[in-house]
Order: structure tokens, then C-alpha cells, then sequence
């Protein structure tokens, strides 16, 4: 880095923020990301007293948009029984890191490990070699035949964790509780 840029970084650092290039978005946008479990308190507090005390500031000094992705209350039951969880977190992530012109990302570490999905998709081929392992290792491998399919549409070929409601229809039905429960 040059030291006329070193300076410019030390200044920005130090609180500095007179003679900035322009803006090239006028959003922060802002991913959250933890166990939901272990962070609530955290989470909660950040969303009624922190990020609207930033997005004020945000606004009133710097004339940007200040937005934050919470993904407690943007997954759908259908992304859930399709397995795209983890996808549509990731893309909420990229869109985050896309248009925010600032910080981009927050984690909050704890005691959980959090969520941790089985791939939804798998190079056949791999597949075949674990279910070989697991099974000369004397464990049972029906549940992986039974949820994974094969999609030869791919190449190479990869199989394909099944939607839930595959094996288990009444996962989603929220109107008979009792077949539900059933199913979960």
C-alpha cells in the first residue's frame, strides 16, 4: 500500500472521515449470524435498542440506509422441508457483501456448535464410497438409500437429499397437529 494511502487508512481508523471518495451505495447492510438459541437475549437487544439507535445515526450523518438480515424470521417451512436453508442464508450473505458499501457481517460466538444439515446434494460417486465405509464398518445405511436420490441429469451424477415431505407428508401440516407430530 502506499504511504499516502497508509495515511488515508489511519486517518479513516482514527474517526477521521472529512475528503472520502464517494459513495458507491448508500446502504450497509448487515447479515447476523448465530446459534438462535444461545444468542437470543443478544439478537433481541441488538434489534430494539442497538440497530435502531444505527440505523438513526446511520441516516441523520451519513445519509445511508442502514438494513439488517435476521434470518430467524425468513425461513420458510418450505425451504426447510426442501433442505435450501443453508442456500438461502448464503444468498442473503453474497446480497449483503454485494450492496452493502460498509461492514457486511456479524457473528455472534457461544457455547453451541449451531446448525450443521447433512448436504442436500453429493458427487454420486462419494456417496457410494461412504455408504461403502459405513457399511464394511458394520453400520446400518438404509436411511441414506432411503433419503438420497440420484439425478443423473448432473454431471458428473449427484444424489439428491429428498424433500421431507418425501417420507414424512405430514411434516407441514399445521392444520392437523396430531399428523404432525406424527411425521416429526
Amino acid at each position: 500500500m502506499a504511504p499516502k494511502d497508509e495515511r488515508s487508512v489511519d486517518k479513516i481508523f482514527a474517526g477521521c472521515l472529512d475528503h472520502l471518495p464517494p459513495l458507491s451505495s448508500k446502504v450497509v447492510r448487515i447479515f447476523t449470524s448465530s446459534t438462535f438459541t444461545d444468542m437470543l437475549m443478544e439478537r433481541n437487544t441488538l434489534m430494539e435498542w442497538v440497530y435502531p439507535k444505527i440505523k438513526e445515526y446511520c441516516k441523520e450523518r451519513h445519509g445511508l440506509e442502514f438494513q439488517v438480515v435476521d434470518m430467524r424470521w425468513g425461513v420458510r417451512d418450505e425451504m426447510t422441508n426442501e433442505h435450501a436453508t443453508t442456500a438461502l442464508c448464503m444468498n442473503e450473505l453474497r446480497g449483503c457483501q454485494k450492496y452493502s458499501m460498509g461492514p457486511n457481517f456479524i457473528y455472534f460466538g457461544a457455547q453451541k456448535y449451531g446448525y450443521r444439515p447433512i448436504p442436500s446434494e453429493i458427487v454420486t460417486d462419494e456417496l457410494t464410497k461412504l455408504i461403502n465405509v459405513l457399511q464394511t464398518m458394520g453400520n446400518d445405511v438404509t436411511l441414506l438409500k432411503k433419503w438420497y436420490r440420484k439425478d443423473n441429469n448432473k454431471v458428473p451424477p449427484e444424489s439428491i437429499l429428498l424433500p421431507i415431505t418425501t417420507h414424512l407428508p405430514h411434516f407441514l401440516n399445521k392444520r392437523m397437529p396430531k399428523l404432525q407430530a406424527r411425521d416429526s
